[in-house]
């Protein structure tokens, strides 16, 4: 027995393109954060270039495969960690 597709039984109304380009321009904008006096300029997190002898970074990355998060999650959560103990 030869499996076939299910024929389209519904036929497809033809689309209204000066309906559809007032639908998008009409939807909402996204929120933009308001920024407060407590908060800092700019995001959250700010990317950093940080250079390892290619050992360490094997060890780090083994360290960080152990617990299952990514590289950077230990490297933060190692360094967060070692300034709550009064490091630094």
């Amino acid at each position: 027995m030869a499996i076939a597709r299910k024929p389209n039984s519904k036929p497809k109304p033809p689309v209204d393109e000066d309906a559809a380009d007032a639908f998008i321009a009409g939807a909402a904008k996204p929120a933009t954060p308001t920024i407060t006096a407590a908060a800092d300029d700019g995001p959250r997190k700010a990317p950093v270039m940080l250079r390892f002898d290619r050992a360490l970074l094997a060890k780090v990355d083994s360290a960080a495969k152990r617990r299952g998060i990514s590289r950077s999650a230990w490297i933060q959560f190692t360094v967060s960690r070692a300034l709550d103990a009064g490091e630094g």
